[in-house]
Protein backbone atom coordinates (compact mmCIF):
# COMPACT_ATOMS: atom_id res chain seq x y z
CA UNK A 1 0.00 0.00 0.00
CA UNK A 2 1.39 3.36 -1.08
CA UNK A 3 1.36 6.50 0.91
CA UNK A 4 -1.37 7.92 -1.45
CA UNK A 5 -3.74 5.06 -0.57
CA UNK A 6 -3.34 5.46 3.17
CA UNK A 7 -5.69 8.35 3.84
CA UNK A 8 -7.30 8.63 7.22
CA UNK A 9 -9.37 11.34 8.84
CA UNK A 10 -7.40 12.72 11.73
CA UNK A 11 -9.50 13.75 14.75
CA UNK A 12 -9.27 17.33 15.63
CA UNK A 13 -8.49 16.43 19.25
CA UNK A 14 -4.96 15.12 19.80
CA UNK A 15 -4.57 11.96 21.90
CA UNK A 16 -1.82 12.66 24.26
CA UNK A 17 -0.85 11.18 27.65
CA UNK A 18 -2.19 14.28 29.29
CA UNK A 19 -5.71 13.99 27.90
CA UNK A 20 -6.15 10.20 27.36
CA UNK A 21 -4.06 8.01 29.69
CA UNK A 22 -5.11 9.91 32.78
CA UNK A 23 -8.84 10.11 32.09
CA UNK A 24 -8.97 13.67 30.77
CA UNK A 25 -12.31 14.47 29.03
CA UNK A 26 -12.39 14.37 25.20
CA UNK A 27 -15.18 16.37 23.56
CA UNK A 28 -17.25 16.03 26.73
CA UNK A 29 -16.68 12.23 27.02
CA UNK A 30 -14.58 10.71 29.80
CA UNK A 31 -12.27 7.94 28.35
CA UNK A 32 -10.88 4.92 30.30
CA UNK A 33 -7.75 5.43 32.39
CA UNK A 34 -5.63 3.10 30.16
CA UNK A 35 -5.50 3.68 26.41
CA UNK A 36 -3.24 1.84 23.88
CA UNK A 37 -2.26 2.65 20.37
CA UNK A 38 -3.02 0.51 17.31
CA UNK A 39 0.64 -0.35 17.07
CA UNK A 40 0.63 -1.76 20.64
CA UNK A 41 -2.54 -3.75 19.88
CA UNK A 42 -1.03 -5.27 16.75
CA UNK A 43 2.20 -6.15 18.59
CA UNK A 44 0.27 -7.87 21.38
CA UNK A 45 -1.55 -10.10 18.86
CA UNK A 46 1.72 -11.01 17.17
CA UNK A 47 3.26 -12.01 20.48
CA UNK A 48 0.31 -14.28 21.29
CA UNK A 49 0.70 -16.02 17.89
CA UNK A 50 4.42 -16.60 18.44
CA UNK A 51 3.95 -17.87 22.02
CA UNK A 52 1.22 -20.33 21.01
CA UNK A 53 3.36 -21.70 18.14
CA UNK A 54 6.43 -22.11 20.34
CA UNK A 55 4.44 -23.98 23.01
CA UNK A 56 2.97 -26.37 20.41
CA UNK A 57 6.42 -27.08 18.98
CA UNK A 58 7.87 -27.68 22.47
CA UNK A 59 4.99 -30.03 23.33
CA UNK A 60 5.51 -32.03 20.14
CA UNK A 61 9.26 -32.38 20.80
CA UNK A 62 8.55 -33.47 24.40
CA UNK A 63 6.21 -36.25 23.16
CA UNK A 64 8.86 -37.51 20.75
CA UNK A 65 11.54 -37.41 23.46
CA UNK A 66 9.27 -39.26 25.94
CA UNK A 67 8.60 -42.05 23.45
CA UNK A 68 12.33 -42.43 22.74
CA UNK A 69 13.11 -42.47 26.48
CA UNK A 70 10.48 -45.18 27.16
CA UNK A 71 12.00 -47.45 24.56
CA UNK A 72 15.54 -46.75 25.69
CA UNK A 73 14.87 -47.36 29.42
CA UNK A 74 12.96 -50.58 28.73
CA UNK A 75 15.87 -51.91 26.67
CA UNK A 76 18.44 -50.79 29.22
CA UNK A 77 16.50 -52.44 32.08
CA UNK A 78 16.38 -55.77 30.20
CA UNK A 79 20.09 -55.67 29.40
CA UNK A 80 21.02 -54.67 32.99
CA UNK A 81 18.98 -57.52 34.52
CA UNK A 82 20.51 -60.01 32.10
CA UNK A 83 24.00 -58.77 32.98
CA UNK A 84 23.25 -59.08 36.72
CA UNK A 85 22.06 -62.69 36.19
CA UNK A 86 25.35 -63.52 34.48
CA UNK A 87 27.32 -61.84 37.26
CA UNK A 88 25.38 -63.76 39.90
CA UNK A 89 26.24 -67.05 38.23
CA UNK A 90 29.90 -66.01 38.09
CA UNK A 91 29.79 -65.04 41.74
CA UNK A 92 28.21 -68.39 42.73
CA UNK A 93 30.93 -70.23 40.84
CA UNK A 94 33.59 -68.10 42.56
CA UNK A 95 32.11 -68.81 46.01
CA UNK A 96 31.91 -72.51 45.17
CA UNK A 97 35.59 -72.54 44.22
CA UNK A 98 36.77 -70.79 47.39
CA UNK A 99 34.38 -72.81 49.58
CA UNK A 100 35.91 -75.99 48.21
CA UNK A 101 39.45 -74.70 48.75
CA UNK A 102 38.81 -73.54 52.31
CA UNK A 103 37.06 -76.81 53.14
CA UNK A 104 40.01 -78.77 51.76
CA UNK A 105 42.54 -76.65 53.71
CA UNK A 106 40.46 -76.90 56.86
CA UNK A 107 41.32 -80.59 56.98
CA UNK A 108 45.08 -79.70 56.86
CA UNK A 109 45.24 -77.04 59.57
CA UNK A 110 46.71 -79.32 62.23
CA UNK A 111 49.93 -77.27 62.40
CA UNK A 112 52.72 -77.47 64.90
CA UNK A 113 53.20 -74.46 67.17
CA UNK A 114 56.79 -73.33 66.80
CA UNK A 115 58.80 -72.64 69.90
CA UNK A 116 59.26 -68.84 69.88
CA UNK A 117 59.63 -68.35 73.60
CA UNK A 118 63.48 -68.32 73.60
CA UNK A 119 63.65 -65.80 70.73
CA UNK A 120 60.99 -63.67 72.39
CA UNK A 121 62.95 -63.69 75.67
CA UNK A 122 66.12 -62.54 73.89
CA UNK A 123 64.15 -59.68 72.33
CA UNK A 124 62.91 -58.59 75.72
CA UNK A 125 66.45 -58.66 77.18
CA UNK A 126 67.76 -56.62 74.25
CA UNK A 127 64.95 -54.08 74.73
CA UNK A 128 65.88 -53.62 78.40
CA UNK A 129 69.57 -53.28 77.47
CA UNK A 130 68.85 -50.20 75.27
CA UNK A 131 67.71 -48.17 78.27
CA UNK A 132 71.28 -47.35 79.45
CA UNK A 133 72.58 -45.79 76.20
CA UNK A 134 69.29 -43.91 75.87
CA UNK A 135 69.76 -42.53 79.38
CA UNK A 136 73.34 -41.47 78.63
CA UNK A 137 72.37 -39.73 75.35
CA UNK A 138 69.43 -37.83 76.85
CA UNK A 139 71.58 -36.83 79.85
CA UNK A 140 74.20 -35.38 77.51
CA UNK A 141 71.50 -33.40 75.71
CA UNK A 142 70.27 -32.03 79.05
CA UNK A 143 73.82 -31.08 80.08
CA UNK A 144 74.32 -29.26 76.77
CA UNK A 145 71.20 -27.20 77.41
CA UNK A 146 73.40 -25.47 79.99
CA UNK A 147 75.46 -23.85 77.22
CA UNK A 148 75.09 -20.08 77.11
CA UNK A 149 74.46 -17.41 74.51
CA UNK A 150 75.89 -18.09 71.05
CA UNK A 151 77.25 -21.46 72.13
CA UNK A 152 73.73 -22.80 72.44
CA UNK A 153 74.08 -23.87 68.82
CA UNK A 154 72.55 -26.75 66.91
CA UNK A 155 75.96 -28.22 66.10
CA UNK A 156 76.95 -31.61 64.76
CA UNK A 157 77.24 -33.00 68.28
CA UNK A 158 73.61 -32.14 68.99
CA UNK A 159 72.58 -33.49 65.60
CA UNK A 160 74.32 -36.78 66.27
CA UNK A 161 73.00 -37.00 69.83
CA UNK A 162 69.46 -36.41 68.64
CA UNK A 163 70.02 -38.95 65.92
CA UNK A 164 71.30 -41.42 68.53
CA UNK A 165 68.27 -40.86 70.76
CA UNK A 166 65.95 -41.25 67.79
CA UNK A 167 67.80 -44.37 66.66
CA UNK A 168 67.61 -45.94 70.14
CA UNK A 169 63.90 -45.16 70.36
CA UNK A 170 63.38 -46.61 66.88
CA UNK A 171 65.34 -49.70 67.91
CA UNK A 172 63.20 -50.03 71.02
CA UNK A 173 60.08 -49.69 68.91
CA UNK A 174 61.43 -52.24 66.43
CA UNK A 175 62.30 -54.72 69.16
CA UNK A 176 58.87 -54.22 70.68
CA UNK A 177 57.35 -54.77 67.26
CA UNK A 178 59.27 -58.04 66.89
CA UNK A 179 57.98 -59.12 70.30
CA UNK A 180 54.42 -58.35 69.23
CA UNK A 181 54.97 -60.16 65.93
CA UNK A 182 56.15 -63.21 67.83
CA UNK A 183 53.04 -63.08 70.01
CA UNK A 184 50.86 -62.75 66.94
CA UNK A 185 52.62 -65.68 65.31
CA UNK A 186 51.89 -67.86 68.33
CA UNK A 187 48.29 -66.71 68.31
CA UNK A 188 47.95 -67.40 64.59
CA UNK A 189 49.25 -70.91 65.04
CA UNK A 190 46.64 -71.58 67.70
CA UNK A 191 43.70 -69.99 65.91
CA UNK A 192 44.38 -70.89 62.28
CA UNK A 193 41.83 -73.69 62.28
CA UNK A 194 39.07 -71.57 63.85
CA UNK A 195 39.66 -68.85 61.24
CA UNK A 196 39.19 -71.32 58.41
CA UNK A 197 36.03 -72.67 60.01
CA UNK A 198 34.57 -69.18 60.32
CA UNK A 199 35.50 -68.42 56.70
CA UNK A 200 33.86 -71.62 55.49
CA UNK A 201 30.68 -70.87 57.45
CA UNK A 202 30.44 -67.40 55.90
CA UNK A 203 30.94 -68.79 52.41
CA UNK A 204 28.17 -71.37 52.88
CA UNK A 205 25.80 -68.61 53.99
CA UNK A 206 26.82 -66.38 51.08
CA UNK A 207 26.39 -69.29 48.65
CA UNK A 208 22.82 -69.86 49.82
CA UNK A 209 21.92 -66.16 49.62
CA UNK A 210 23.35 -65.65 46.13
CA UNK A 211 21.69 -68.88 44.93
CA UNK A 212 18.38 -67.51 46.19
CA UNK A 213 19.04 -64.23 44.33
CA UNK A 214 19.84 -66.12 41.11
CA UNK A 215 16.49 -67.93 41.26
CA UNK A 216 14.49 -64.70 41.41
CA UNK A 217 12.85 -63.25 38.25
CA UNK A 218 10.21 -60.70 37.34
CA UNK A 219 7.47 -63.26 37.92
CA UNK A 220 8.63 -64.40 41.35
CA UNK A 221 6.14 -64.06 44.19
CA UNK A 222 6.64 -62.28 47.49
CA UNK A 223 8.99 -59.63 46.12
CA UNK A 224 9.00 -56.11 47.62
CA UNK A 225 11.01 -52.91 47.60
CA UNK A 226 13.83 -52.42 50.13
CA UNK A 227 15.11 -48.87 49.71
CA UNK A 228 17.50 -49.14 52.64
CA UNK A 229 19.39 -51.91 50.82
CA UNK A 230 20.05 -49.78 47.70
CA UNK A 231 23.54 -48.70 48.73
CA UNK A 232 27.16 -49.82 48.81
CA UNK A 233 28.65 -50.13 52.28
CA UNK A 234 32.05 -48.35 52.21
CA UNK A 235 33.25 -50.77 54.88
CA UNK A 236 32.43 -53.82 52.80
CA UNK A 237 35.18 -55.89 51.21
CA UNK A 238 36.30 -55.51 47.62
CA UNK A 239 36.61 -58.58 45.35
CA UNK A 240 40.37 -58.33 45.70
CA UNK A 241 40.28 -58.15 49.51
CA UNK A 242 37.69 -60.98 49.56
CA UNK A 243 39.98 -63.29 47.62
CA UNK A 244 43.02 -62.07 49.58
CA UNK A 245 41.26 -62.91 52.85
CA UNK A 246 40.56 -66.51 51.85
CA UNK A 247 43.94 -66.82 50.17
CA UNK A 248 45.65 -65.62 53.33
CA UNK A 249 43.76 -68.14 55.43
CA UNK A 250 44.69 -70.93 53.06
CA UNK A 251 48.36 -70.00 52.77
CA UNK A 252 48.53 -69.41 56.52
CA UNK A 253 47.28 -72.94 57.15
CA UNK A 254 50.03 -74.31 54.88
CA UNK A 255 52.93 -72.13 56.01
CA UNK A 256 52.61 -71.49 59.73
CA UNK A 257 55.49 -73.78 60.57
CA UNK A 258 57.71 -72.03 57.98
CA UNK A 259 56.50 -68.63 59.18
CA UNK A 260 57.50 -69.45 62.73
CA UNK A 261 61.03 -70.29 61.62
CA UNK A 262 61.24 -67.12 59.55
CA UNK A 263 60.04 -65.06 62.50
CA UNK A 264 62.87 -66.38 64.66
CA UNK A 265 65.40 -65.63 61.91
CA UNK A 266 63.98 -62.11 61.61
CA UNK A 267 64.25 -61.62 65.36
CA UNK A 268 67.90 -62.67 65.38
CA UNK A 269 68.75 -60.48 62.37
CA UNK A 270 67.05 -57.49 64.00
CA UNK A 271 69.08 -57.86 67.20
CA UNK A 272 72.37 -58.20 65.30
CA UNK A 273 71.65 -55.26 62.99
CA UNK A 274 70.41 -52.87 65.68
CA UNK A 275 73.37 -53.66 67.93
CA UNK A 276 75.78 -52.83 65.10
CA UNK A 277 73.92 -49.63 64.15
CA UNK A 278 73.82 -48.34 67.72
CA UNK A 279 77.50 -49.05 68.25
CA UNK A 280 78.45 -47.21 65.06
CA UNK A 281 76.28 -44.25 66.02
CA UNK A 282 77.82 -44.10 69.50
CA UNK A 283 81.29 -43.95 67.95
CA UNK A 284 80.09 -41.21 65.60
CA UNK A 285 78.78 -39.18 68.55
CA UNK A 286 82.06 -39.57 70.44
CA UNK A 287 84.02 -38.46 67.39
CA UNK A 288 81.72 -35.43 66.99
CA UNK A 289 82.41 -34.55 70.64
CA UNK A 290 86.16 -34.72 70.08
CA UNK A 291 85.98 -32.53 66.98
CA UNK A 292 83.69 -30.02 68.66
CA UNK A 293 85.92 -29.80 71.72
CA UNK A 294 88.92 -29.13 69.49
CA UNK A 295 86.96 -26.40 67.66
CA UNK A 296 85.95 -24.91 71.00
CA UNK A 297 89.53 -24.84 72.26
CA UNK A 298 90.67 -23.19 69.02
CA UNK A 299 87.88 -20.61 69.17
CA UNK A 300 88.63 -19.85 72.82
CA UNK A 301 92.35 -19.37 72.05
CA UNK A 302 91.56 -17.02 69.16
CA UNK A 303 89.18 -15.05 71.35
CA UNK A 304 91.85 -14.66 74.02
CA UNK A 305 94.36 -13.43 71.42
CA UNK A 306 91.80 -10.96 70.10
CA UNK A 307 91.10 -9.79 73.64
CA UNK A 308 94.80 -9.08 74.25
CA UNK A 309 95.08 -7.16 70.97
CA UNK A 310 91.89 -5.22 71.78
CA UNK A 311 93.27 -4.21 75.18
CA UNK A 312 96.45 -2.93 73.48
CA UNK A 313 94.38 -1.02 70.94
CA UNK A 314 92.30 0.55 73.71
CA UNK A 315 95.51 1.89 75.27
CA UNK A 316 96.66 3.30 71.91
CA UNK A 317 93.26 4.88 71.32
CA UNK A 318 93.35 6.59 74.73
CA UNK A 319 96.72 8.08 73.80
CA UNK A 320 95.29 9.23 70.46
CA UNK A 321 92.34 10.91 72.18
CA UNK A 322 94.65 12.71 74.59
CA UNK A 323 96.79 13.95 71.67
CA UNK A 324 93.70 15.22 69.81
CA UNK A 325 92.47 17.09 72.87
CA UNK A 326 95.91 18.71 73.25
CA UNK A 327 95.93 19.70 69.58
CA UNK A 328 92.54 21.34 69.95
CA UNK A 329 93.70 23.15 73.05
CA UNK A 330 96.79 24.48 71.22
CA UNK A 331 94.58 26.06 68.53
CA UNK A 332 93.01 28.41 71.08
CA UNK A 333 95.95 30.84 71.34
CA UNK A 334 96.47 31.34 67.57
CA UNK A 335 92.73 31.88 67.22
CA UNK A 336 92.74 34.54 69.92
CA UNK A 337 95.72 36.29 68.29
CA UNK A 338 94.00 36.38 64.89
CA UNK A 339 90.76 37.66 66.39
CA UNK A 340 92.60 40.36 68.36
CA UNK A 341 94.43 41.53 65.25
CA UNK A 342 91.25 41.73 63.24
CA UNK A 343 89.50 43.64 66.02
CA UNK A 344 92.41 46.06 66.44
CA UNK A 345 92.66 46.80 62.70
CA UNK A 346 88.96 47.54 62.60
CA UNK A 347 89.73 50.91 64.25
CA UNK A 348 91.86 52.18 61.34
CA UNK A 349 90.58 55.66 60.34
CA UNK A 350 89.05 56.74 57.08
CA UNK A 351 90.90 55.59 54.02
CA UNK A 352 93.27 53.49 56.08
CA UNK A 353 90.51 50.94 56.59
CA UNK A 354 91.64 49.16 53.46
CA UNK A 355 91.14 45.52 52.42
CA UNK A 356 94.83 44.84 52.21
CA UNK A 357 96.55 41.40 52.05
CA UNK A 358 96.93 41.45 55.83
CA UNK A 359 93.15 41.70 56.28
CA UNK A 360 92.54 38.87 53.83
CA UNK A 361 95.27 36.82 55.47
CA UNK A 362 93.84 37.27 58.96
CA UNK A 363 90.35 36.28 57.83
CA UNK A 364 91.80 33.26 56.04
CA UNK A 365 93.79 32.36 59.16
CA UNK A 366 90.64 32.43 61.32
CA UNK A 367 88.84 30.25 58.82
CA UNK A 368 91.80 27.87 58.63
CA UNK A 369 92.05 27.55 62.43
CA UNK A 370 88.27 27.06 62.64
CA UNK A 371 88.43 24.29 60.03
CA UNK A 372 91.32 22.68 61.86
CA UNK A 373 89.47 22.75 65.18
CA UNK A 374 86.35 21.30 63.54
CA UNK A 375 88.39 18.55 61.88
CA UNK A 376 90.19 17.74 65.12
CA UNK A 377 86.93 17.79 67.07
CA UNK A 378 85.31 15.47 64.50
CA UNK A 379 88.23 13.12 64.71
CA UNK A 380 88.09 13.31 68.52
CA UNK A 381 84.40 12.39 68.50
CA UNK A 382 85.10 9.58 66.08
CA UNK A 383 87.92 8.35 68.30
CA UNK A 384 85.71 8.50 71.38
CA UNK A 385 83.07 6.45 69.54
CA UNK A 386 85.70 3.99 68.44
CA UNK A 387 86.95 3.75 72.02
CA UNK A 388 83.42 2.92 73.17
CA UNK A 389 83.23 0.28 70.46
CA UNK A 390 86.54 -1.17 71.57
CA UNK A 391 85.38 -1.25 75.16
CA UNK A 392 82.14 -2.96 74.10
CA UNK A 393 84.11 -5.40 71.98
CA UNK A 394 86.42 -6.11 74.91
CA UNK A 395 83.43 -6.85 77.11
CA UNK A 396 81.88 -9.05 74.44
CA UNK A 397 85.15 -10.96 74.03
CA UNK A 398 85.39 -11.52 77.77
CA UNK A 399 81.80 -12.75 77.89
CA UNK A 400 82.34 -15.02 74.89
CA UNK A 401 85.45 -16.50 76.47
CA UNK A 402 83.43 -17.25 79.59
CA UNK A 403 80.76 -18.86 77.41
CA UNK A 404 83.38 -21.00 75.64
CA UNK A 405 84.86 -22.03 78.98
CA UNK A 406 81.42 -23.13 80.17
CA UNK A 407 80.78 -25.05 76.95
CA UNK A 408 84.15 -26.81 77.18
CA UNK A 409 83.37 -27.86 80.72
CA UNK A 410 80.02 -29.30 79.63
CA UNK A 411 81.27 -31.17 76.57
CA UNK A 412 84.64 -32.29 77.90
CA UNK A 413 84.22 -32.75 81.64
CA UNK A 414 80.58 -33.86 81.74
CA UNK A 415 79.31 -35.36 78.50
CA UNK A 416 82.40 -37.03 77.08
CA UNK A 417 83.40 -38.39 80.45
CA UNK A 418 79.90 -39.80 80.92
CA UNK A 419 79.94 -41.45 77.51
CA UNK A 420 83.24 -43.17 78.27
CA UNK A 421 81.45 -45.17 80.96
CA UNK A 422 79.67 -47.15 78.22
CA UNK A 423 81.47 -50.37 77.33
CA UNK A 424 80.44 -52.02 74.08
CA UNK A 425 80.75 -55.76 73.77
CA UNK A 426 80.54 -58.16 70.89
CA UNK A 427 76.94 -59.05 70.07
CA UNK A 428 75.25 -61.25 72.57
CA UNK A 429 71.45 -61.16 72.44
CA UNK A 430 71.01 -61.11 76.21
CA UNK A 431 73.53 -58.29 76.85
CA UNK A 432 73.85 -55.85 73.98
CA UNK A 433 75.22 -53.10 76.22
CA UNK A 434 76.89 -52.84 79.59
CA UNK A 435 78.35 -50.12 81.77
CA UNK A 436 81.33 -50.06 84.07
CA UNK A 437 80.82 -49.73 87.77
CA UNK A 438 82.05 -46.15 87.42
CA UNK A 439 78.75 -45.19 85.81
CA UNK A 440 76.80 -46.11 88.91
CA UNK A 441 79.32 -45.22 91.64
CA UNK A 442 82.14 -42.87 90.79
CA UNK A 443 80.40 -40.97 87.98
CA UNK A 444 76.64 -41.15 88.57
CA UNK A 445 74.31 -40.04 85.80
CA UNK A 446 72.84 -36.66 86.68
CA UNK A 447 69.31 -36.16 85.41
Amino acid sequence: MTSQAMKYTIPSTKYTPENTRYGMPQNGVTLPATRYTVHEWTGSNANQYLTAGAERTSSHNLRLESERLRCETADRTRRTQKDINVKLQDRIENITYWKTEVDRQLQKTDQEIANLMASKKQLEQAHVATQLPHEVATTCLKHREGRLSIDLVHDDVEVQLLKEVEMIENVQALLQQRILESDRQLSELRHCKSNLEADLKDKCTSYGLDSRCASLNNGSLGMSLHNNSVKIDPKSATPASYEAFSHDNITNSEKQRVSSCRQRELNEHTMHQTSSDLQNQAETVNESFRIRILEMITAKTNLEENLNQTILEIGSMNENIAALKEAIRLKDSPMRVAHMRLNTRAYRPNIELVRDPVQYGLVEEVAQITDSVEALTSKLNESLGKLNNLESNKKALEEDIAVKTNSLNIDQSQCLRLRKTLVWRSFRPATMFSATSVCHSKVPIIL
